[in-house]
């Protein structure tokens, strides 16, 4: 870990079953940046409560599997993020994997975000398998 540098962690995690939404985690402080970047990006998302002893994390659903573009949309908002906060460490992180952002590499970002993205589609399909099963059963 760099020392001396702030570090400003991003935490992309799946979303439910079939609803085409990935995670955004981020410090509350940056709620407000974010939200409009969203919107200024045209991607739809809603703001998620999630119970626990803190409020360290805004999470926020957004809208970019199911929609054309979105992954490219949210790629472009992660760049626009970091060249505002230049000479901070911005860490996008999934499932043990974890890149840094800082001097931005567009590829690596998207490929970070097709591979959630993939990711997502496979437990959707797990999860429709599981769903056809017990139709199976009940019929």
């Amino acid at each position: 870990m760099t020392t001396g540098v702030e570090t400003i962690p991003i935490l992309v995690t799946h979303g439910h079953y079939g609803d085409g939404e990935l995670y955004l985690r981020f410090p509350t402080e940056f709620e407000s940046e974010i939200l409009t970047l969203l919107d200024q990006n045209g991607i739809e998302h809603n703001t998620i409560l999630e119970f626990s002893a803190g409020n360290e994390l805004w999470i926020e659903a957004v809208k970019v599997l199911s929609v054309p573009g979105g992954l490219v949309a949210l790629t472009s908002l992660l760049k626009t993020f970091v060249h505002r906060h230049d000479g901070k460490r911005v860490v996008l992180k999934r499932d043990g994997y974890e890149i840094e952002a800082a001097g931005f590499s567009e590829t690596k970002t998207k490929l970070f975000l097709t591979q959630v993205g993939a990711e997502q589609a496979e437990l959707d399909k797990k999860w429709q398998q599981i769903l056809d099963a017990k139709q199976n059963e009940d019929e």
